[in-house]
């Protein structure tokens, strides 16, 4: 099982991090290189996602399952030159982060281009209602992330029990579009819909993992 949970700063040591003196373009540079995480996540998720074990896999790649990136013959990126020196801690390394991340921004991008294929076959609310779906998911998804980052993983579990609620009426609205009978829409929906229960597949395993760690807490105390 990937460790979504590695690279988590509970403990606060990002408090340290900003005595590193950076100025606006370090961080630019930073933020550069961080983006790109992401979009490695996605090549890695492409290429891999007949596979069962995607996700696993994916985490592999990224060098989250034991810290240590395993490399793709067919990619090797250089980033030693990319970032400042004496890098320190934002939610940017967390790996929930890149992995719902990653996936939400293929939900976005490609809904958009979906779309603007055919605008005249789909309803402008039905659009927007989908896009704003995604972005609520999204959003409950970083909210989880900070939450897990505090060490409070009570409030990571409601976080995912709202993004569950949205990744539920995104897959309804899809239901919905598929019945429009629009090529373009529906080979969206189709691989949406991997990429929505693979979000899924994510956060049921967070969510496991922080009741866990919320009940070892209690019996702590």
């Amino acid at each position: 099982m990937a460790n979504f949970e590695n690279d988590s700063n509970a403990d606060n040591e990002w408090d340290d991090s900003w005595e590193t003196i950076w100025n606006e373009f370090d961080w630019e540079r930073y933020l550069d290189v961080e983006k790109d995480e992401i979009r490695r996540y996605q090549k890695y998720y492409s290429k891999l996602i007949r596979s069962q074990s995607r996700l696993d896999e994916v985490a592999l790649f990224m060098g989250w399952e034991n810290g240590n990136s395993t490399s793709d013959p067919q990619e090797s990126v250089d980033t030693s030159l990319d970032a400042p020196p004496d890098v320190p801690y934002t939610l940017h390394k967390h790996p929930l982060f890149v992995a719902s991340k990653a996936l939400h921004q293929w939900l976005t991008e490609k809904w958009f281009q979906s779309i603007s294929l055919c605008s005249d076959q789909i309803a402008s609310t039905v659009a927007l209602k989908v896009q704003n779906t995604i972005a609520q998911s999204d959003y409950y998804g970083l909210l989880a992330v900070t939450a897990l980052d505090l060490g409070d993983y009570s409030l990571a579990i409601a976080y995912f029990k709202r993004g569950l609620v949205a990744l539920n009426e995104l897959l309804a609205l899809l239901l919905e579009v598929e019945e429009l009978n629009v090529d373009a829409l529906s080979a969206y929906s189709k691989q949406a819909k991997i990429r929505l229960f693979d979000i899924r597949e994510i956060w049921l395993r967070v969510t496991a993992d922080c009741r866990a760690a919320a009940a070892r807490g209690f019996e702590e105390e």
